[in-house]
């Protein structure tokens, strides 16, 4: 228990983490920037939100997540076996449980990056615009419209319930790919260039291949929940096979 603290500790204490709760922030306000300080008609804190979450043209967060989110704790892994750290670890405890406790963590830091950061930015923006919480026509419903008019609170909600699986999904993969690269730029970058690689080349195959539809649930019009679903499980379930495999290899680092 008391290496499980550690770890969350080291995980929620970094500068790393610091820094991406930081640029998540800013990507957060370079989205919203053109309206947080307009009063347009319809441009509440709804709208607010939906703009800088992924409907606005300086929506760059749902671009950039896939870093954001790895850059906590993905390189953490490399960073202990490179330095020897592992072995120390492993006298006190099966690698087994090592490993088990820090896909855990990392799981937990890259999705509380995205959770708390945009669950506190809605609460700004509804405070910024004195707490007008009503629906707008302005903004792509498609997945969950009936949710959406009758309860735009629940709809934003559901976003940032999702932001925190999309966390989970992106660093354990990062976490996954950092036991290939062994290389802690290329763990946070790794998760990335697959986002990349999927909206240009997967998506060539079948549009639903796009890992863009995991952020933006609003991304096609025909899209459904088992979609997101089964890609998060695909995705998720890659980055620990990867993870389990290269790591319990460790003799070989």
């Amino acid at each position: 228990m008391s290496y499980i603290k550690e770890e969350l500790k080291r995980a929620f204490f970094s500068k790393t983490t610091a820094i991406s709760f930081l640029l998540t922030f800013i990507c957060i306000f370079i989205g919203s920037a053109e309206y947080i300080f307009k009063n347009y008609p319809g441009t509440n804190a709804i709208y607010l939100f939906m703009y800088a979450y992924s409907q606005g043209t300086s929506a760059v967060l749902s671009f950039a997540f896939p870093m954001l989110v790895s850059l906590p704790y993905a390189a953490s892994l490399v960073e202990d076996f490179n330095s020897g750290f592992n072995h120390y670890i492993f006298i006190k405890m099966k690698s087994v449980r090592y490993l088990v406790i820090r896909l855990l963590v990392n799981a937990l830091a890259g999705g509380l990056v995205l959770f708390l950061s945009l669950l506190i930015s809605f609460f700004l923006f509804a405070v910024t615009k004195n707490f007008d919480l009503s629906s707008t026509d302005l903004l792509n419903i498609n997945l969950y419209n009936s949710i959406y008019q009758e309860s735009p609170v629940i709809y934003i909600f559901i976003l940032i319930a999702n932001s925190f699986v999309c966390g989970v999904v992106f660093s354990t993969l990062g976490l996954g790919l950092s036991t290939i690269f062994k290389n802690q730029y290329l763990a946070v970058l790794s998760p990335f260039v697959f986002y990349i690689f999927s909206g240009t080349i997967l998506v060539q195959i079948n549009k639903y291949f796009n890992a863009a539809i995991l952020f933006d649930i609003n991304y096609y019009k025909d899209l459904k929940l088992v979609n997101i679903l089964s890609y998060d499980v695909v995705l998720l379930l890659t980055g620990v096979i990867i993870f389990f495999i290269g790591a319990l290899r460790y003799e070989e680092w």
